[in-house]
C-alpha cells in the first residue's frame, strides 16, 4: 500500500472523530474567557494545608457547561457524570481534614449546610480542567467567585499518582478556607441562620418573623425555642432530608467505584491525542509531505493512540448508560411508610421536599 493513500485513508479517519472533538472543544473557551470572574492559574503547592474556623457542614454541588460537540445524549449524560465525579473529588479534598463537619454532595443547592460551594466545569478534555466555584456561606455572603485553569504535565500521569488535577482542588480548597476565616460569622451562629431558612422553606407564615435580609445578607430577629413542637417537627423533617442525600450518596460512591478508573484512562488518552495536534499545528506541517518511513511509523502510533481514546471512551460511556439507569429509582424508609422515587437525582429531590411538605401538613392537621 502506498504510504499517500494510507495517509489520505489517516487523515480522513481523525477528521471524522478526534479533530471533530477537538474543533467542538473551541466554543466553550470563548465563554470561559469572556467570563466576569477572574482566572486563577494553578501551580504546584507544597505549603501546608490551612484549617478551617469552624466545623463547618459543607454541601457541593456541580454541573456542567461544557459543550456537547457530538449533540448526542450519550455526551451529555457523560459531561453531568464528569460533574459528579469532579464535585466527589473536591468533597474528599475537603474530608482530607477533621476540621469540618459533615461534607455532602447535593443535587441543588440547599440552606442545610452552613458553606455552601458551586461548581460549574468549564472545560475539561485531560489537557487542562477548567472550574467556576462560587461558595457562599448560609447567611449569604459571596466568599469566592473565580475560575482555575489546570494544565496537566506527562508526569501528573505517571504510575499511582491519583488525579492528574490535584493541584487545582488544593487551591481551591485554600483559597475557601482562607476567604472563610476572613469574612464568617460564628458556627453557631450560621447554624441558627441554617434552621431558619430552611423552616421559612416548609412553613414560610410561621417562621417568616425569625430572620430579615439587609442587604442581600440574612440576620436572625429572633430564635424560637428549642422545645418548640414546630421546631422539633422540622427537625425530623430536615433528617429526612439527609437521609435521601445520603442515599444518593452511597449511590455516587458506587459511580465514582465504577467509572472512576475508565475515566481517568478517557482523560490520559485525550490528553495523548491533543498533545500531538498541538505539535501539528505548531509545526504548520502539511500531511501531503509525509511519505518517509519514520513519518508513516509515526502515523501508526498516533492512529494507535487515537484507537486506544476511542476504546476507553466507549468503556466509559458505557459504564455511565449503566449507572445512570440505576439511579432512576430510590426507596426510602420515613414516618412509617416506605416511598418510591423516580426520575433524574435532581427530579428525585424535588419530589422528595414535596413529600416532606405534605408530611408536614398532615402532621399540622392532626
Amino acid at each position: 500500500m502506498h504510504y499517500s493513500v494510507v495517509i489520505s485513508w489517516f487523515t480522513t479517519y481523525c477528521s471524522l472523530g478526534v479533530l471533530a472533538t477537538v474543533v467542538a472543544l473551541y466554543p466553550q473557551w470563548s465563554f470561559a474567557q469572556n467570563d466576569i470572574a477572574p482566572v486563577r492559574l494553578v501551580t504546584t503547592i507544597d505549603a501546608p494545608r490551612p484549617a478551617s474556623p469552624a466545623r463547618f457542614d459543607v454541601g457541593i454541588t456541580s454541573e456542567s457547561d461544557v459543550g456537547n460537540g457530538s449533540g448526542t445524549a450519550i455526551e451529555a449524560s457523560f459531561r453531568a457524570t464528569e460533574a459528579i465525579l469532579i464535585g466527589a473529588r473536591m468533597r474528599r479534598e475537603f474530608q482530607r481534614s477533621d476540621d469540618w463537619g459533615v461534607v455532602r454532595l447535593f443535587p441543588e443547592g440547599s440552606v442545610i449546610p452552613q458553606l455552601a460551594l458551586s461548581i460549574t466545569v468549564l472545560a475539561s478534555d485531560g489537557q487542562q480542567l477548567e472550574l467556576r466555584v462560587a461558595a457562599r456561606h448560609v447567611a449569604g455572603k459571596l466568599l469566592l467567585d473565580r475560575r482555575y485553569r489546570d494544565i496537566a504535565s506527562d508526569e501528573d500521569y505517571l504510575g499511582d499518582r491519583g488525579d492528574p488535577f490535584d493541584d487545582l482542588y488544593a487551591t481551591i480548597y485554600r483559597d475557601v478556607v482562607r476567604e472563610l476565616s476572613a469574612h464568617s460569622p460564628s458556627e453557631s451562629y450560621l447554624r441558627t441562620v441554617s434552621m431558619l431558612r430552611y423552616a421559612r422553606g416548609i412553613l414560610p407564615s410561621a417562621f417568616s418573623g425569625y430572620l430579615e435580609q439587609v442587604s442581600g445578607q440574612w440576620q436572625v430577629k429572633r430564635v424560637p425555642s428549642d422545645l418548640d413542637p414546630m421546631v422539633l417537627r422540622l427537625k425530623r423533617l430536615q433528617d429526612y432530608e439527609l437521609l435521601f442525600v445520603d442515599t444518593i450518596d452511597e449511590q455516587l460512591t458506587k459511580l465514582h467505584d465504577e467509572v472512576g478508573a475508565a475515566y481517568l484512562q478517557w482523560l490520559k488518552a485525550s490528553k495523548t491525542q491533543l498533545d500531538w495536534l498541538e505539535k501539528r499545528r505548531e509545526r504548520q506541517v502539511n500531511t501531503n509531505e509525509f511519505t518517509d518511513e519514520s513519518t508513516f511509523t509515526s502515523l501508526q502510533a498516533v492512529y494507535a493512540a487515537y484507537r486506544s481514546l476511542k476504546i476507553h471512551e466507549q468503556e466509559l460511556f458505557e459504564l455511565v448508560i449503566d449507572l445512570e439507569g440505576e439511579t432512576r429509582s430510590t426507596q426510602l424508609y420515613a414516618n412509617e411508610r416506605i416511598f418510591e422515587l423516580t426520575g433524574t437525582v435532581e427530579q428525585q429531590y424535588r419530589e422528595w421536599r414535596d413529600t416532606l411538605r405534605r408530611i408536614d401538613a398532615l402532621e399540622s392537621d392532626l
